[in-house]
């Protein structure tokens, strides 16, 4: 396949293959009249790496991934990524928890009037300052 089809089939720009080309993301497969092709393993790898951009992986995590000598490698890698995404869904999860409360709160203002997010609000004026 041709740069043009690669990306076509991917949907990424060519100059995003051409980046990782440089970044040693992914490689073409041969050169034919000057112009790069691509096997279907190579498109693979290409969606590969857009599906690790998706999960919030670094260019270069993604890179360690693609070349970690072991098995253990880039399950560390992941095993970070995981762990910074169980952290921001129970952020999100708390937020979301603040937010369905303030809508039941049955007075005029959450901020004043909402026993709920008083008891929050309370909460955090509680818990130790940072120095």
């Amino acid at each position: 396949m041709t740069i043009g089809e690669v990306a076509l089939r991917a949907n990424v720009a060519t100059s995003t293959i051409r980046y990782y080309e440089r970044r040693g993301l992914l490689s073409a497969d041969a050169r034919q009249s000057g112009q790069r092709r691509y096997r279907t393993g190579t498109l693979r790898r290409l969606v590969f790496i857009g599906m690790m951009q998706d999960i919030g992986l670094t260019l270069d995590e993604v890179h360690g991934i693609l070349h970690a000598a072991t098995v253990a490698e880039w399950k560390s890698i992941a095993g970070q990524r995981l762990a910074v995404l169980d952290e921001q869904i129970a952020r999100l999860q708390h937020a979301r928890g603040l937010l369905a409360a303030a809508l039941w709160c049955r007075f005029d203002h959450p901020a004043t009037d909402c026993n709920i997010m008083g008891a929050e609000i309370d909460r955090r004026l509680d818990r130790p300052r940072a120095p």
